[in-house]
């Protein structure tokens, strides 16, 4: 959590001058690291479904914060609709652009090695994320002109507290 805070506040300077605690984007399960191959995940995801929920945290803090008291946010929604749960992981001290372009990218390789075909995705963006997640979204398809295959699959995209119209 605490380098979570500091990428927030300065995580651009941490990018830029290569310090070791600046956050790379990653998706995580279970607080690790995915790799984006196609065996890997399979070992990793046994369980995996045709349905995934990414959930993407805020400014300041990290993909274990969707967790409270023994409750993991992301486990119970996606278990209740079948979804199989992942979390972002990202430098919030970057800007939204940037951090958008970088997410789109990782969601096509999301896309490539996932163990099943994905019929379905959703997206949770808590504040700063949901910022994120629109931005991959606009990368994907206006920028990429429609060249990323992975936004065929969103579905939906829900927003909590997220600053649409500025802070």
């Amino acid at each position: 959590a605490v380098v979570a805070a500091l990428n927030g506040v300065v995580g651009d300077h941490l990018a830029t001058t290569g310090n070791p605690l600046a956050i790379a984007m990653a998706l995580r399960h279970e607080g690790r690291t995915l790799v984006l191959d196609r065996p890997t995940l399979r070992l990793r995801l046994p369980e995996a479904t045709p349905r995934v929920l990414v959930l993407l945290h805020g400014l300041c803090m990290n993909d274990l914060q969707w967790q409270r008291d023994g409750h993991d946010h992301g486990a119970a929604l996606a278990r209740g609709a079948g979804y199989t749960p992942v979390y972002l992981h990202y430098n919030s001290g970057l800007s939204v652009s940037t951090n958008g372009r970088v997410l789109a990218q990782v969601m096509e390789r999301l896309l490539d090695a996932w163990p099943v075909p994905i019929e379905r995705m959703a997206m949770i963006g808590h504040s700063m994320g949901g910022l994120v997640a629109r931005s991959a979204l606009h990368h994907a398809v206006l920028i990429q002109r429609g060249g990323l295959r992975w936004t065929a699959r969103v579905n939906d995209l829900v927003c909590l507290g997220t600053p649409h119209q500025g802070a």
